[in-house]
């Protein structure tokens, strides 16, 4: 049996102007706009994956402004041989501050026949989910600072030509590959 392999990628939002003085309410923390600091970092982590040649097949966003800027800030994908592919794009408000299961629950149900999953969102589910699914890295033992990407290999036997990778995600089931922060 071989190996089948899909890859996983966390960002954490870039830097995003802070709420008007005294409102804590959902709608104006939805409604924060990036920085010029977290624009500047989006365009860097879109170069930085042009660079590696990745071009994810789904990309799942949380419907805040500041992660949908830095998910703008990374086009375009596809400076390689797949750059006639253009990933499905998904804004899903259960992804605002979704905690770890949340986001677990959403990625199982994402369908084998896509092998590369960006998913843009927030502190703490982001690095709560990624020490869940790998369990061993001393980089992932604090919260993603702003704008972090990680990305992750998830291997699965293949059994009689199908392969269940995002179906049977769980501990241990995701290989941090690389980890950029800052």
């Amino acid at each position: 049996m071989k190996p089948v392999a899909h890859r996983l990628l966390l960002l954490r939002h870039a830097e995003a102007v802070p709420a008007p003085a005294g409102d804590l309410s959902a709608a104006a923390d939805l409604a924060r706009p990036l920085t010029e600091e977290g624009h500047r970092l989006a365009r860097h982590r879109g170069e930085m994956m042009r660079r590696a040649g990745i071009v994810p097949d789904l990309v799942l966003c949380s419907p805040a402004l500041r992660t949908r800027q830095t998910y703008a800030g990374l086009l375009p994908f596809g400076q390689n041989s797949r750059s006639d592919i253009r990933p499905e794009i998904r804004i899903e408000p259960t992804l605002y501050l979704a905690a770890p299961d949340e986001l677990l629950a959403r990625l199982r149900v994402t369908p084998d026949a896509v092998h590369t999953v960006l998913l843009v969102g927030h502190n703490p589910g982001l690095p709560a989910l990624a020490r869940y699914l790998n369990g061993v890295e001393t980089a992932l033992e604090s919260d993603f600072g702003l704008g972090t990407l990680a990305s992750f290999r998830v291997e699965v036997e293949k059994q009689e030509s199908i392969a269940l990778a995002w179906k049977g995600l769980g501990p241990r089931t995701a290989w941090l590959e690389s980890f950029s922060q800052n």
